[in-house]
């Protein structure tokens, strides 16, 4: 029990990373503030925390709009009784497309639902953080994001980018209150979109790694978990490479 006595913030919660997130951190004790855009999926992982006897409070919000995350917050915190002790956010958008084919409406779509949505909702919860002198924020980056795109996505590997420094560098400004942030930067995960690419893209995919296999959102999840407990408390403004040894 980790994260027992904890309130941990999940965006992008009905995602299938974030389902996983969810599950490990209420079985590691956490009461769980829980939002997406998607509101039938959320209710259903809402329903099946709160089956399994997880204290949850879920909410579909715009991650990406300061005032609605704010009110979220607010929200959250009456229902659960605390103020929360962290954020994850796994919100996030992609999709292959050819940069010569994006138009500017592509690019802020792909920076509103990868960048946006990170600073709207560190913006919100940094405050309560610091005023409570300890914290943990992880957000979610990208092999690509690192290294760039190896399929056509260059803006969504600028948007991972930018969360990357972003988080660094608050890292360096709230470090003094004991808050941490971190980064968490997923390979090649078997996910519902790889799940629906063909036979070859999903090996080509696993031949990346050193492991030869593609990770799992439990593997991610796991080490969110671990960037939110105790066992990292002297780790801050690192990004944490869940990606098989792809791109060593």
């Amino acid at each position: 029990m980790r994260l027992k006595n904890k309130m941990v913030v999940v965006t992008g919660a009905a995602g299938s990373i974030g389902r996983e997130v969810c599950q490990v951190l209420a079985n590691q004790g956490a009461s769980l503030a829980l939002t997406d855009l998607a509101s039938d999926p959320l209710d259903e992982i809402t329903r099946d925390l709160q089956n399994k006897g997880a204290s949850i409070f879920s909410k579909p919000a715009d991650s990406a709009d300061l005032s609605t995350f704010e009110r979220f917050l607010n929200d959250a915190e009456t229902a659960l009784g605390r103020r929360p002790n962290a954020l994850v956010n796994t919100a996030g958008f992609w999709r292959i497309i050819d940069f010569v084919a994006t138009t500017p409406g592509d690019w802020q779509e792909m920076l509103t639902a990868n960048l946006m949505t990170v600073l709207a909702s560190c913006r919100a919860i940094i405050p309560r953080l610091l005023e409570s002198g300890e914290g943990s924020i992880v957000n979610f980056a990208s092999t690509a994001g690192e290294f760039g795109s190896i399929r056509p996505s260059a803006a969504y590997a600028a948007a991972k980018g930018a969360v990357i420094a972003f988080s660094k560098s608050l890292a360096r400004e709230v470090s003094p209150n004991l808050v941490r942030v971190n980064c968490i930067s997923p390979g090649p995960i078997d996910t519902p979109m790889l799940q629906a690419a063909s036979d070859e893209a999903r090996s080509i995919a696993a031949s990346r790694t050193l492991l030869g296999r593609l990770g799992t959102p439990h593997d991610i999840a796991n080490g969110v978990l671990f960037l939110l407990s105790d066992e990292s408390a002297f780790v801050t403004g690192t990004v944490l490479q869940v990606n098989g040894g792809s791109l060593l």
